[in-house]
């Protein structure tokens, strides 16, 4: 089979290389798949990069996540053919024609659910779920603080944060973005590139800040986005795509009485805390039959078109997401 393969760190264009691998044997209670489709993320670059919080060492295939059907599990797993989207088994990762899903770290694909929405529900909207109700515990009608929006995390969080009946406050970098966060449902959209959000926000908010921040941004943006927290707020830092992590001082904490809030989803997919991925995975597939979620402007691209793909997502060139079909 063919699959992308790094021998060293570094960016996705110098390092990896589509090679011949061989075929794939799971361990006990992992699945081996046929991959249909892989959602690419920006945690794949940093695992090229060597920068991830998880270093599962070399050679690495990339690609933290994939649906398709089962070719080999263990004793305990699903027949042979089972639709099942999951978190790969790193380093055999989905960017190639098949990969390995971890032990608890799968799920059927619901009926009627195609294989490129699912791989998308599974990450990227089950990150956003998690943080925004099982963390944050968003309430209707509090201010939500969405950065970096007409991404895949951020647009999950505003069409999520809508459902929950939240007012959502938008920001996305240029035009069509904007016009894109518009389409999501987002009440305000404020262009990060020209426009002051610190003024915007405090204004929309008539002076009082936000009740829960998502912040996949970082950096500047995330420093800036402390001081917009409302009295008892919750902020949620998903990433750092714009920058590196945020210090959060102590005594702006005690003073304007806010929580940061940490998430980690792929902790909940062990066999102790998995009830609660099952939990948000269920919910998901709720909101998707009731049309309340509709997964954005996924694009499909080639195994070969993998590099590529993954410097597009760099360059912030990406609205919505990005799926490999081998």
């Amino acid at each position: 089979m063919q699959g992308w393969q790094a021998q060293t760190h570094g960016e996705p264009g110098d390092v990896l290389e589509l090679v011949e691998m061989a075929p794939l044997e799971p361990d006990r209670d992992q699945l081996t798949i046929e991959v249909s489709a892989a959602n690419i993320n920006f945690a794949d670059i940093l695992l090229c990069r060597g920068t991830y919080q998880e270093r599962p060492g070399l050679p690495l295939t990339p690609g933290i996540e994939a649906a398709g059907r089962v070719i080999a599990s263990g004793p305990d797993g699903p027949a042979v053919g089972t639709p099942v989207v999951g978190m790969c088994a790193l380093p055999a990762g989905g960017f190639a024609e098949q990969a390995v899903l971890g032990a608890h770290a799968w799920f059927e694909i619901p009926h009627g659910v195609a294989d490129d929405v699912a791989s998308v529900l599974f990450t990227t909207y089950q990150t956003t779920h998690l943080a925004l109700h099982h963390r944050a515990r968003l309430q209707a009608g509090e201010w939500l603080l969405v950065h970096a929006a007409a991404g895949g995390v951020g647009s999950a969080a505003v069409q999520l944060g809508r459902a929950a009946g939240a007012r959502v406050i938008a920001t996305a970098g240029g035009a069509d973005k904007v016009e894109f966060c518009r389409g999501l449902g987002a009440d305000y959209v404020i262009d990060s590139t020209t426009d002051d959000v610190y003024a915007t926000v405090m204004d929309i908010t008539s002076g009082a800040g936000v009740d829960v921040a998502y912040d996949p941004v970082g950096g500047d943006l995330g420093d800036l986005t402390r001081r917009l927290m409302a009295w008892e707020g919750r902020l949620i830092p998903i990433g750092f795509a714009g920058g590196g992590p945020v210090a959060y001082p102590g005594n702006h904490l005690l003073v304007k009485n806010y929580t940061v809030v940490g998430l980690y989803w792929t902790s909940y997919l062990t066999a102790e805390r998995r009830h609660v991925a099952e939990e948000s995975f269920a919910d998901l597939a709720r909101l998707l039959r009731a049309g309340d979620i509709v997964p954005p402007r996924i694009e499909a691209v080639g195994l070969g078109d993998v590099p590529s793909a993954l410097e597009r997502l760099a360059s912030r060139q990406v609205v919505g997401r990005l799926v490999v079909q081998p």
